[in-house]
């Protein structure tokens, strides 16, 4: 994305740009399996950039040998199972001698050639959490062999402090830093440089002189109309070469989109692990039309049809017109966006029928007391109720659970523990629980304090990535190891957790995965519990009836009477109601949180909230209301 934008920047200014996916290469050289691990999974990030700061300093400098035996030490402690064996060969130190000695030195030297044949005026480097050592080391060789090509540094793990950390420790090798969105400080940087004007003094563009980095604040883009559709040409022009060379092939599963910037939840309660900064935070969004027609662009331009949104979260406002839009588009387009959970059921089946296949809800936990210590601002309930239409609309939920957060209770997770079996027939999140980390930016850093944290530094696996003395590690990290002062070591309460989510996650790789509906007949429902061992069918009739479909929706016992009172005027007033919802408590068809209801089972097919009501309170339910029995029967 990132690279799209600023290759279409360039060329509005009227510059021959060419963006490089050097990515793809070693990707080729090691395989697919072995990059796609170095680039997802967090154990292995500070190991990856040490590859590259070895490129620069030195092994003897980064006393890389020991680096490398502790990593392969530490590694032993990683508990068997799937993760264990996919991370095995990354523990193998003749392999990781191999990567740092052979793979990385003739990969940077290719690069280099690559880069040198466009003959560069300036060369620019985007990079996030395992991508800014990699960026120094090629823009290192590229200085020294034409010192006069500008070097332009920006992207997530160059914003605030850290960028302007390495412009001072690195003078030599980088130029500029933009910090933050790059839009505005791009144009008037490009600008200026074509005018043959001083470079100094640009919002959010470092500069340095006399021996220190100077910097005028930026802002970010206050209006994202101004963003540019991105050009990812280049990247499929490389695909393309790269195939030629090694005859490895890139399928293009999805390119991504954005249609906003910041988080509006998070600009009223920030979570307590988000990593935006408080300036990135504030939400803005491009209209609907230019949203739509992105889509529409990109789609077209690249002939892919699965796009995933780069949004923080769908903006609550332009929901419904935008499913409305890409409904009427009638394409068979994927897109991917991330949501928040309190989305309505009629906007989660508008949802899927606009092409938005997958989701991510930032659900976080199955636990209210650690979603409040989260600041998510929901429940467990509700957590669940969005996960019951997302299975029953078909809507694929990408979610994950944290864990290890101050003040936390033990009987928490012995709670969440005890619930997972009976939401089995539910989407499972995509991993174990992880132990919640603390990023630059987010509250649990810049909050620390206020949390108990007790002690904080850098993560030890980018410990060795700069010589002694040269950056400030606390100014250059991102991510931080940390202790609260009321937390001990002992985290054994979670291993619960662990075993019923890698249950849970299990039984949905199945090819018969867990299901647990009701089907509704003609004056009844039909429940099918298929959750655990060989199932049970109940047949559930007249009152008994109505509370499961009327709690589709979490409703509490007091809507209950009133929405029935009308049918059932003899029942909501002597305690049969009351009875009813027990009933079904126990048969574990309804569950109750505090005052809340939400029925678990989902329906055989979807049926809007508004469907639902109408069924039981008038319309078709007005043809089956003779049927009084109230009566819950099976096993």
């Amino acid at each position: 994305m990132a690279l799209g934008i600023i290759t279409s920047i360039c060329s509005e200014a009227g510059l021959h740009v060419h963006g490089l996916y050097p990515n793809l290469d070693i990707s080729a050289e090691i395989g697919f399996k072995a990059s796609a691990l170095l680039a997802e999974e967090r154990p292995l990030y500070g190991l990856s950039e040490h590859f590259f700061s070895v490129d620069i300093f030195g092994k003897d400098a980064l006393r890389s040998d020991e680096y490398l035996e502790s990593f392969v030490a530490a590694g032993k402690n990683i508990p068997p199972g799937e993760k264990a064996e996919n991370l095995s060969r990354f523990f193998d130190i003749s392999y990781l001698k191999y990567l740092r000695d052979e793979v990385v030195p003739r990969f940077m030297e290719e690069t280099l050639k690559r880069v040198l044949a466009h003959r560069p005026d300036m060369a620019g480097f985007s990079a996030t959490f395992n991508q800014v050592m990699g960026s120094l080391a090629l823009a290192k060789r590229i200085k020294h062999v034409s010192p006069d090509t500008l070097i332009l540094m920006g992207g997530a793990n160059f914003d605030g402090e850290m960028g302007v950390e390495y412009h001072r420790a690195l003078p030599e090798v980088i130029d500029h830093v933009f910090l933050g969105e790059a839009e505005e400080s791009l144009r008037c940087f490009l600008a200026r440089w074509l005018a043959g004007e001083g470079r100094e003094g640009i919002p959010g563009v470092t500069f340095f002189r006399n021996g220190r980095v100077e910097l005028s604040p930026g802002k970010p883009l206050s209006d994202m109309e101004l963003s540019p559709i991105p050009n990812y040409a280049s990247f499929f022009e490389e695909a393309f070469r790269v195939k030629q060379a090694t005859g490895k092939v890139f399928n293009v599963d999805y390119i991504p989109f954005e249609g906003a910037r910041g988080c509006w939840w998070g600009q009223k309660n920030h979570c307590i692990f988000c990593g935006l900064n408080d300036e990135l935070i504030s939400y803005r969004s491009k209209s609907v039309d230019r949203i739509v027609e992105d889509i529409v662009l990109l789609s077209s331009r690249y002939g892919v049809v699965r796009l995933n949104a780069t949004d923080c979260i769908l903006s609550h406002r332009q929901a419904d017109e935008l499913f409305e839009r890409l409904i009427d588009l009638d394409l068979d387009v994927e897109l991917f966006f991330e949501v928040r959970s309190s989305l309505k059921k009629e906007q989660i089946m508008k949802m899927l029928k606009a092409g938005i296949t997958r989701v991510q809800p930032g659900i976080e936990s199955l636990s209210t007391p650690v979603l409040k210590l989260m600041g998510k601002g929901t429940t467990l309930i509700r957590q669940i109720m969005f996960l019951r239409w997302c299975r029953e609309t078909g809507v694929k939920a990408t979610y994950n659970i944290l864990a290890g957060f101050p003040d936390e209770k033990p009987e928490w997770y012995s709670e969440m523990a005890a619930l997972i079996p009976r939401i089995g027939h539910l989407q499972p999140p995509s991993n174990n629980f992880s132990l919640i980390e603390m990023h630059r930016f987010a509250p649990l850093y810049e909050r620390r304090e206020s949390f108990g944290v007790e002690q904080y530094c850098l993560r030890d696996d980018y410990s060795h990535n700069f010589p002694e003395n040269l950056v400030d590690p606390l100014k250059t990290a991102y991510f931080f190891r940390f202790r609260y002062k009321e937390n001990g070591a002992d985290l054994s309460y979670l291993q619960p957790v662990a075993d019923a989510l890698s249950a849970w996650i299990e039984r949905h790789k199945g090819k018969t995965p867990p299901t647990y509906e009701y089907c509704i007949g003609p004056g009844f429902l039909q429940i099918r519990d298929y959750r655990n061992g060989e199932g049970r069918i109940m047949r559930v009739a007249g009152i008994y009836q109505d509370v499961v479909l009327l709690c589709d929706e979490v409703r509490t016992r007091m809507a209950l009477m009133q929405d029935l009172q009308p049918l059932y005027p003899r029942e909501t007033s002597d305690g049969t109601l009351g009875r009813v919802i027990d009933e079904l408590i126990e048969a574990d068809v309804l569950m109750e949180e505090g005052s809340h209801l939400l029925t678990l089972p989902i329906g055989h097919r979807p049926r809007t909230t508004r469907q639902l009501r109408s069924y039981v309170l008038g319309g078709a339910g007005d043809l089956i209301q003779e049927n009084k029995e109230t009566a819950l029967t099976g096993a």
